[in-house]
């Protein structure tokens, strides 16, 4: 019930601003000081998070590895980059979902994508701190999955949903075999494969940070049409 009032006080709050026409300056003002918060919350909070996850993608997945920004944090600063707010998991799952064990690890589910009758997306949370998990797909010497992003983040995700306000893609990388390495403690799985992997998609110049790069920047998604679906809990 506390999440549903959340939810709804902040769609409520979106459409306020959008009708006066301020949300985009708001929003910019609100991320400049949310960010560092958001930032400072995750670092104080990682270690505790890879521990208790690390123990359900080994006993639950054919393989698992840091994916997208927490990937690229790890292997080119060693640390969380200070513009991602969240974390990223990758696995590869045969069937089914990781729900139950991540809920009885204290990870509570809060979104998935289903496409094609198969899941390819599950976000959680723990203590106000979000995470995606990327269910991956093997084809040929290829990994892939599907997501959904919607194109106005100015009303909630499911809202989003709803009015058909976002696109279905498919991002693809070069597949190969995990190996250790440790990030805040904690001995994660990365990509052997790392530096091809982050190049496909953030570019050869992965390397250089660069605070201007967003999600329309991405090197390897497409827009596909499938059938799918998400679900908000």
């Amino acid at each position: 019930m506390k999440r549903y009032i959340k939810i709804v006080l902040k769609n409520s709050v979106k459409s306020l601003l959008n009708f006066f026409g301020v949300y985009e300056s708001v929003s910019k003002a609100f991320i400049k000081l949310y960010y560092p918060y958001k930032y400072h919350r995750i670092e104080k909070n990682v270690s505790n998070i890879l521990s208790r996850i690390k123990p359900i993608f080994d006993n639950n997945t054919a393989d698992w590895w840091l994916d997208y920004g927490t990937l690229l944090g790890c292997v080119r600063e060693g640390k969380i980059i200070k513009n991602d707010i969240d974390l990223d998991f990758a696995i590869i799952l045969q069937n089914g979902t990781l729900q139950n064990e991540m809920e009885k690890g204290g990870f509570l589910l809060l979104s998935r994508t289903i496409v094609d009758d198969a899941i390819t997306l599950e976000q959680y949370s723990i203590n106000n701190i979000v995470f995606d998990v990327f269910y991956y797909r093997k084809e040929s010497d290829k990994l892939v999955t599907n997501i959904w992003l919607a194109s106005d983040h100015s009303v909630s995700k499911s809202v989003a949903y709803e009015k058909g306000l976002g696109n279905l893609s498919e991002t693809t990388f070069s597949y190969s075999e995990t190996k250790e390495k440790e990030f805040y403690n904690v001995k994660c799985r990365i990509p052997k494969n790392y530096k091809i992997y982050l190049s496909e998609h953030f570019g050869e110049d992965y390397a250089t940070p660069n605070p201007n790069w967003t999600q329309d920047d991405e090197k390897n998604r497409v827009e596909v049409q499938k059938e799918f679906q998400i679900e908000i809990f």
